[in-house]
This record gives structure tokens, C-alpha cells and sequence, in this order.
């Protein structure tokens, strides 16, 4: 059975304050504010995690990170539709979830102390999103893959420019479901396109339907390949910035810190699919102002790609940076995000 998403008043519960005046009378309690307020719920509580490309081979050492940097907490990316578009969730369109050579390496990151999310979605390969007739059918795909690592956070990662066409309303009550039945915490991977844009509209249409169905979750911000001005680190930011109001206007109800709170910023490290390319110093910029505004978690792709092995090179690599810098140098970076408590 469907759970009935909960109606969204545009009203938040007041909490009584704990102050009292010298009299002993309770200090009066602070307004609500009024207008659409984020859902509550179980939110993401890893501060950091690189996605790991589980769809091009070879498979990543996942455990030399974790050796390296003593890091452990990864994306596992993507699940997808299986054979002949069905709803049957698989890494990548083809591998089995229970696929033992990854199996293998989540249990050794696992056994550093690692903390697995699995994202759905991507920017190849058919949506299981799609592919899933209803809203049942695609919270029962999405448990199953979530239940093949023993993953309890959720990251679904719709990319509409590649000329998809998904149902925001089948996805924000699927997660409904996941999240009513299983406690499941969820990240809303999201496209930004550009500095003065920010959220794609199919990005606003996810998270108004996520927030209809009464969906706590993190809002990831992809702060990569858009037109811009300027430096690198200085348009991320501002991309990032951009979507962050868009998203204190959506969740009016919510203070400001709380929305900040929901929001995740992940970048492209070395050379992006486009012309431009982040660098160590450009990362640590877009680490630093997260700290600084509060955002809950920072994120970048990919695993395979932290290292110098291919410096210079004219095209995008999936297992290297194209750029020179050392062994796992963005993760160093990024491991030292810590998220407002």
C-alpha cells in the first residue's frame, strides 16, 4: 500500500523555550516562521564521501584510500536498470549487486570503518527511475540495492540534460516510502547551471516534489560543468551560493542554518568534461566557504581519478586527474570537512 504523503502546511511546530525570566515564568516561545518548511526526518550524517565509478572498469582499490588516508566512507555509483530496461537494479546496467569482486571491496572498506551510500542515476545507462513502473516497484529496486551493501543512505542522481525524462513525483514518493518503512536517509543529487542560474528547473521540481511527499533529505549540489566568468573556484562558489537562496525561498518555514545544514556540494576534481578544471587549491575554496556557510557535506568525483598519473592531458580520464598533484591530494582536502551539529 502507498503511504499518503503528508500535506505540507507551511508550518513548523514551536518549541517551548527552556529560559526562564527571574520571576520563574516561562520566556514566551519564538514565532514560527511562516511558509513551505523542510521536512523532518533522517538526514545524511557523513560530512564526506567521493562517489566511486563502480561502471568503468578496472574496479578501484577502494581500500588503498582508506590505507592511504585512513578514509573510509565512499558513494558507490551507479545503480541502473538492468537488462532490456527492466526494474532490475544493477551496478551500472550489467553487474549483478551481488557481483563478489564488489563485494569484496566494500567488505575491506567496511572493515576500515567504512560507511556506504549507493547513488541511482548518473549520466549514462537507462534510469531504473524510468524503468520502474510505480512508486512501489521503484522503493522495492531501491531497497534491494541498498540491502546488496548494507547501506541505509540513499543518492539518487537524476541528470536531465542528457535528454531523460523522469517522473519527480514517482521518485519523491518512492523515497516516501523508503524512508516511512526503513528509516532510509536520503541525498537528492542535483545539476546547477551556472552562477546566476543555479538550480536547474528539473533540479527545483525534485526537491518541491520530495518536500510535497514530506521527504527529509540532503540537497547535493553539482557545482560542475556550466559556462562562466572568472575563476574556477570563485563560479563554483557562486554557484553554489545561488542555489542555496533558491533553496532558503522553497523552505521559507526553515531557518536559514537549518536549510544550509541540508546541503551537500560535490565537484569534478582535475580536468572536468568541459574546458575547465579544478584544482587542489580550487577544492580547498569550495571545502572552506562549506565550512563557513554550514553546509552538511561535501563530495566529489571520483575515487579513481585523486591521483597525478596522467598529468596534462587535453581529455577528461576516469582514472586519473589530468592535471599534476599527489596521490589522493583532494581527498586529504576534503576528509577535513565537518559538518555543523
Amino acid at each position: 500500500m502507498l503511504v499518503t504523503a503528508p500535506v505540507v502546511t507551511g508550518e513548523t511546530p514551536v518549541h517551548e523555550s527552556a529560559l526562564t525570566d527571574v520571576a520563574g515564568t516561562r520566556a514566551p516561545a519564538a514565532p514560527a516562521r511562516p511558509g513551505v518548511a523542510a521536512p523532518a526526518g533522517p538526514l545524511p550524517d557523513v560530512a564526506f564521501a567521493p562517489y566511486v565509478d563502480l561502471t568503468t572498469p578496472p574496479l578501484p582499490a577502494m581500500t588503498d584510500m582508506a590505507d592511504a588516508t585512513g578514509h573510509a566512507d565512499v558513494v558507490l555509483a551507479f545503480v541502473l536498470a538492468g537488462a532490456e530496461d527492466s526494474c532490475t537494479p544493477t551496478w551500472g546496467g550489467t553487474t549483478p549487486l551481488t557481483d563478489p569482486a564488489i563485494a569484496a571491496r566494500v567488505a575491506g572498506l567496511r572493515a576500515h570503518g567504512g560507511r556506504m551510500t549507493v547513488s541511482s542515476g548518473g549520466a549514462l545507462g537507462d534510469y531504473l527511475e524510468t524503468a520502474c513502473p510505480d512508486a512501489r516497484s521503484l522503493a522495492n529496486a531501491y531497497a534491494g540495492a541498498l540491502d546488496a551493501v548494507g547501506a541505509d543512505h540513499l543518492d539518487v542522481d537524476v541528470e536531465t540534460d542528457t535528454g531523460r525524462e523522469v517522473s519527480t513525483r514517482r521518485i519523491a514518493e518512492a523515497l516516501a516510502l523508503l524512508q516511512h518503512e526503513r528509516g532510509t536517509r536520503v541525498t537528492l543529487t542535483v545539476q546547477v547551471d551556472g552562477v546566476a542560474e543555479g538550480l536547474s528547473a528539473d533540479a527545483r521540481r525534485l526537491v518541491e516534489d520530495a518536500t510535497a511527499a514530506g521527504v527529509a533529505a540532503r540537497v547535493n549540489l553539482m557545482v560542475m560543468n556550466f559556462s562562466y566568468d572568472g575563476g574556477w573556484a570563485d563560479a563554483m562558489i557562486g554557484a553554489t551560493r545561488t542555489a542555496v537562496g533558491q533553496l532558503e525561498a522553497m523552505w521559507p518555514g526553515s531557518e536559514p542554518a537549518d536549510v544550509r545544514r541540508r546541503v551537500g556540494v560535490t565537484v569534478m576534481i582535475g580536468r572536468n568534461d568541459m574546458d575547465m578544471t579544478t584544482t587542489p587549491d580550487d577544492a580547498r575554496a569550495v571545502v572552506d566557504d562549506a565550512r563557513g556557510n554550514g553546509y552538511g557535506g561535501v563530495g566529489f568525483w571520483s575515487l579513481a581519478r585523486d591521483n597525478g598519473s596522467c598529468p596534462g592531458t587535453e581529455d577528461e580520464a576516469d582514472d586519473c586527474s589530468g592535471i599534476e598533484q599527489e596521490p589522493w591530494a583532494f581527498t586529504r582536502i576534503a576528509q577535513g570537512f565537518t559538518a555543523p551539529r
